[in-house]
Parts: C-alpha cells; sequence; structure tokens
C-alpha cells in the first residue's frame, strides 16, 4: 500500500514533492557567472559575437519608433502646411534600413546561440563525465549521487545554455528599456512608472511557478527512471523473450500507464494553475497600459503633442510594457535555469569518494593480502554484508570461495581489488594498506572477471582491450587474450574477425549468446598477462564442463594467485585453499578433503551437487 503524502505542518501542501530544497538564491546567482566563464572558455568568438548583436537588437526598437513619428510628423507636415515631399521618404527609407538591419540580426543571432548551445552542452556534458570518471565505486553506486547524475545530464545541454542565453536576453532588454526610458521621459517620468508598472504582475507569478516546477520536476525523477525502465521492457530485444514468453506485456503497460496518468495529472494541474494565473495577471497589465494610452491620447487632443509623439510614445508604453514583462520573465526563467544549475554543481561539488594514496609497492613484498576483522555494510542495508573477515593470502595461493547468494563473495571481490574501501578492519597487500596505493598501480597487480560482466557494444577486438582500458591495439596480444579465454574460436567464427561490431544496433552487428560473451569477458581478464592475481567471480557459469576445466587449468599459471569464486563446487577440489562464507563470515576454512571430512556446510552443498550429477 502506498505511503499517503506527508500533511504535517513541515509539508502544508501534501505535496509529494515539497520535500525537495530549494536552493538559496545567493547561491543559485553564483553559477550564473560559472555558466558565462564555461561559455567564454568553449567558444569566446561566438560570446564576443552574440553580445555585440544582442547590443544593436537592444538598441534598434527606440531608433524605429523615433523613425517612425519623424514619418508621421513629415507626412502631417508635407500635407497640411507645405513641407517637403522627400522628407517622408527619406524617413522611411531610414526606417527600412533599420528595420532589415534588425531583421538580419535577429537571424544572425539564433544562428549564433544554436552553435553556442553545441559547444556549451558539449563543454558541460564534459565536466560531468570528468566528474563521474574520478568518482570511485562506491560513490558512483550511491543512489543518491546516481539521481544527481540523472538530473545533471538531462540538464546539461540546456540549462547553462538557456541561464546564458538568459543573462544576454537580460541585457538586452534592460538596454532597450533604458533608450525607451530616456525617451518616454521626455515626455513624464510617470510614463516610466507606467511601463515598470505594466510588467510586474506576470513576473512574479512567473518567479513563484518557477519554484514549483522546480521542486515537481525534481522531486519526481525516481517516477522518471522508472517509466524509462518499463519502456525498456516493452521495445528491448533483451527484455522480449521473458516478456512474450510470459505474457506480461499487457501487464507492463498497464503499469506504465498508471504511471504515465498520475505524473501527467500532477504536471497538467500545475500547468493549469500557471496558465490562469498568468491570464489574471495580463488582465492587470493590460488595464494599466490602457490608462497610459489614454492619458497620452488626452494631452495630443489637448495639441501639447504632435501626432507623431502620440503614437511613438503609445508604441514606447506598449512595447516598454512587453519589454518589462520580457525582462522580469526572464530574470524568472533565469531563477528556474540557476535551480536546475544547482544539481548540476551538486554533482560537480561533490566528494569523489575514499582518498588514494601513490605507493608503488609495500614494504614487504612478497607478503601478499591480509584481511584483519574486515566489514563493510551497503547504504541503506539492515545487516553487513561482511562482517569479521580475517584472511592470509600468500603469493601464489589458489583460494576458493563458495557460499551462497548474498553471502558476500562478490563484495570481497570488490575489497580486494580496492574498488570498495572497508568500513571495519583493514587490507593490506604485501603490507601496505590499499588505500595508500595507487590506484593505477593497485589495480595493475590484479586481473579480474566481475559478475555481472559488461558487454560491451563495441567490436570483439575492443571487448577484449578493454581489460586494459583499450590501450591495447595489438592483434596478436588480442589473440593471445583470446586464445586463453576460450574465445579463440568464437572470433574465427565471426565475419570480420577482431573488427565485427557486437551489437544489432549496427547494420552489420552480430548479437552473441551468453556463453559467447562470457567467453569474450574471460579474454578481457587474460588480456593482463601480466597481473600477479587473477580474481574470478563465477567465471564459467555459462561454459560447458569440458571448457570449464580447460580454461581453470589455463588460468592457474605457476606463481600466480588464483581466487575463484564458483558456485560449481568441482571446480575447487584443486584449490590450495577454500573457505567457506554464510551471512558475512568465514564459518569454514580448509581444503577440500579436510572441509568434506569436517562434515560441514561446504559438505552439504558438496553433496547435494553430487547428487544431482549422479542423478
Amino acid at each position: 500500500m502506498a505511503a499517503e503524502p506527508d500533511t504535517s505542518p513541515a509539508n502544508p501542501s501534501g505535496s509529494p514533492y515539497a520535500h525537495v530544497k530549494t536552493p538559496a538564491l545567493r547561491e543559485a546567482l553564483s553559477h550564473a557567472l560559472w555558466a558565462m566563464r564555461m561559455a567564454w572558455r568553449a567558444a569566446p568568438g561566438l560570446t564576443l559575437a552574440i553580445a555585440a548583436i544582442t547590443v544593436w537588437i537592444a538598441a534598434g526598437p527606440a531608433l524605429a519608433a523615433w523613425l517612425a513619428a519623424k514619418i508621421v510628423d513629415s507626412v502631417l507636415a508635407a500635407a497640411t502646411a507645405g513641407g517637403s515631399r522627400a522628407a517622408p521618404l527619406l524617413w522611411v527609407a531610414a526606417e527600412t534600413v533599420v528595420l532589415g538591419a534588425l531583421l538580419a540580426a535577429r537571424r544572425m543571432l539564433a544562428l549564433r546561440k544554436r552553435l553556442l548551445q553545441a559547444e556549451l552542452g558539449y563543454a558541460v556534458g564534459g565536466a560531468v563525465f570528468d566528474k563521474t570518471l574520478r568518482m570511485d565505486l562506491q560513490t558512483i553506486e550511491s543512489p543518491a549521487v546516481q539521481q544527481q547524475i540523472v538530473l545533471a545530464r538531462q540538464s546539461a545541454a540546456a540549462r547553462p545554455f538557456g541561464l546564458v542565453s538568459r543573462v544576454f536576453d537580460v541585457a538586452q532588454f534592460t538596454l532597450t528599456l533604458v533608450t525607451f526610458a530616456v525617451v518616454l521621459w521626455t515626455f513624464s517620468p510617470l510614463a516610466v512608472l507606467i511601463v515598470i508598472l505594466g510588467g510586474l504582475p506576470l513576473f512574479f507569478s512567473e518567479l513563484r511557478f518557477s519554484g514549483e516546477f522546480f521542486r515537481f520536476y525534481t522531486g519526481r525523477t525516481p517516477e522518471m527512471r522508472r517509466r524509462s525502465y518499463l519502456e525498456g521492457l516493452m521495445t528491448s530485444d533483451s527484455a522480449a523473450p521473458e516478456r512474450l514468453h510470459a505474457r506480461a506485456g499487457a501487464a507492463i503497460m498497464q503499469r506504465y500507464r498508471a504511471l504515465y496518468e498520475r505524473l501527467f495529472g500532477e504536471d497538467r494541474a500545475l500547468q493549469v494553475r500557471r496558465a490562469w494565473g498568468g491570464v489574471a495577471l495580463i488582465a492587470v497589465s493590460s488595464l494599466v497600459f490602457m490608462g497610459g494610452k489614454i492619458w497620452v491620447v488626452w494631452v495630443a487632443v489637448t495639441g501639447a503633442i504632435t501626432l507623431g509623439q502620440m503614437t511613438m510614445y503609445v508604441a514606447l508604453l506598449k512595447q516598454g510594457q512587453n519589454t518589462v514583462t520580457s525582462l522580469l520573465a526572464t530574470i524568472g526563467g533565469g531563477y528556474e535555469d540557476l535551480l536546475y544549475m544547482s544539481n548540476l554543481h551538486a554533482l560537480l561539488d561533490a566528494p569523489e569518494g575514499v582518498a588514494r594514496g601513490a605507493a608503488a609497492a609495500g614494504p614487504l613484498p612478497g607478503d601478499g593480502y591480509r584481511l584483519e576483522g574486515v566489514g563493510f555494510t551497503y547504504p541503506g542495508a539492515a545487516k553487513p554484508a561482511l562482517e569479521g573477515v580475517s584472511l592470509h593470502i600468500p603469493p601464489g595461493t589458489r583460494l576458493g570461495v563458495v557460499g551462497a547468494n548474498g553471502s558476500g563473495k562478490t563484495t570481497l571481490v570488490k575489497l580486494l581489488t580496492g574498488l570498495y574501501a572497508p568500513q571495519t578492519g583493514h587490507i593490506t597487500l604485501d603490507g601496505l594498506a590499499l588505500s595508500d596505493w595507487a590506484p593505477d598501480a593497485l589495480y595493475a597487480r590484479t586481473a579480474a572477471l566481475f559478475q555481472p560482466f559488461q558487454r560491451y557494444q563495441l567490436t570483439a577486438g575492443e571487448n577484449i582491450a578493454m581489460g586494459e582500458g583499450l590501450r591495447v591495439d595489438d592483434p596478436a596480444m588480442l589473440n593471445e587474450a583470446a586464445v586463453r579465454g576460450l574465445a579463440a574460436p568464437l572470433i574465427a567464427d565471426l565475419p570480420r574477425g577482431l573488427d565485427t561490431n557486437l551489437s544489432r544496433q549496427f547494420l552489420d552487428g552480430r548479437e552473441l549468446s551468453g556463453g559467447q560473451w562470457q567467453r569474450l569477458a574471460l579474454a578481457r581478464a587474460m588480456l593482463r598477462s601480466g597481473a600477479e592475481t587473477l580474481i574470478l567471480d563465477e567465471p564459467t557459469a555459462a561454459l560447458d564442463p569440458a571448457a570449464e576445466a580447460e580454461f581453470l587449468q589455463s588460468a592457474a599459471a605457476p606463481g600466480r594467485t588464483v581466487i575463484l569464486i564458483s558456485h560449481r563446487l568441482s571446480n575447487l577440489q584443486y584449490a590450495d585453499r577454500i573457505v567457506v562464507l554464510d551471512k558475512g563470515r568465514i564459518v569454514e576454512d580448509g581444503d577440500h578433503a579436510a572441509l568434506l571430512a569436517a562434515g560441514g556446510l561446504y559438505k552439504s552443498l558438496f553433496d547435494k551437487q553430487a547428487g544431482f550429477y549422479r542423478g
């Protein structure tokens, strides 16, 4: 049963998104300068061109209004007072040039802004990716960080550019208002006040809804991720076999429709409130303008100003009021961009993980791995994944790790590789804590096959080369790794060998079976032939028994430490040592024969598997 929205005094609106924090304005404004600096660094020429064009577009309307007044007065003079008939034509020509130049400038401004959007989006996206690439595994796996990443990626292209564009728009509208105010001041300072008052109501409405929209769209990010996931279940080829076989399409669609209708209903209600509020405030602004227009017309009727001046002042009143509204709406929209930018900066300013050292060797060469009282608990978990684990793994040891699902085996792998840092106890390699090793030096000591492994939508060769971060492009080395990983026959059967694209997203791409993907993953681990330790987490789950035995014999090279995690206990009988994990603790420790003789959990698991094979 879904929890009801909180309607306590802390959440008087009962909105499910009221918990989303709206950043302080002072904090948000600091991001505007960052966006402008990013724009300048990404494309200084474009930024300068936009600034220059903006100045002309800002000054042009007042000049055009003044020329329109000259046209009207020169026509009246020519018709009633014998004035020059050529003068109106000259003023029309001048106005035509100004209006044409304004039209051309607006088109050029739009072009340059589109180009700047691409440049700035790439630069901001690069900053996001650079940040996430520096994060350690524990940090990037955090649900809070994942939500920050989603929000940052959603707004990386649009929001920073939107903010930069609005900064230029604010400058344009402000300069335009200044030119209008200078002209209107010659009529009456009160006219300037009318222009300002007429634009204020809509601004306050937009500012209020900017914060509300931010809280709404930010707070529903988890629901949007679920919606995207359901869409994937209905469209992806990987989900299709189970979906079709279970006839789950209707049920998935029903959940998708229910989620959409709820989100759309909330969105519609917010949009309707914003629209009706805007209509009411526009009416207020229109009344203010009508009052100002009646005043100007009355002054013209009394003969205090000419007909051309009346036309100009009325036009400036209306344009000025529209400019004030546009200026304030731009500020309000910019505030909304700033709110979203706060998410981007929350990610860019987030800690990247545990500080690492710079050592490339330990003080006790040949000591291997030592775990003393190691414990680790996942965020939000009620019980630790590992607790009180103590273990010594000398170089050259063939260690088997056994345990049911959830016993902590994969967590142990991530701790040994240094991807996780223990929360209690400590782990050393050659007498030095893993946190004191330089990451590159530490990771180079191990070759690992993780569970689950990645299926890279790259070429077959790149799938193997990913074992060394795509730094190896020598076909001989890749083929040698394929041989050791039992992937050579697979490579030979592919139409372009190592250069075959492995994804149906490519027109010439091939899709592999689970066993074939696992062979590529094994080859990827085997590419690190110089690694002193090989860690294999369920390396042969998708292989047949004969291939499994062949791989394990080739993997256990003399002098290399092999840590094998497997549910197939027959793989472990040649291990020097086997540890049995249960609920995060080591409950048994010994070789295959000793553990069978002990008659504990290992023997129970082994007998069950043996009974299965005996039938």
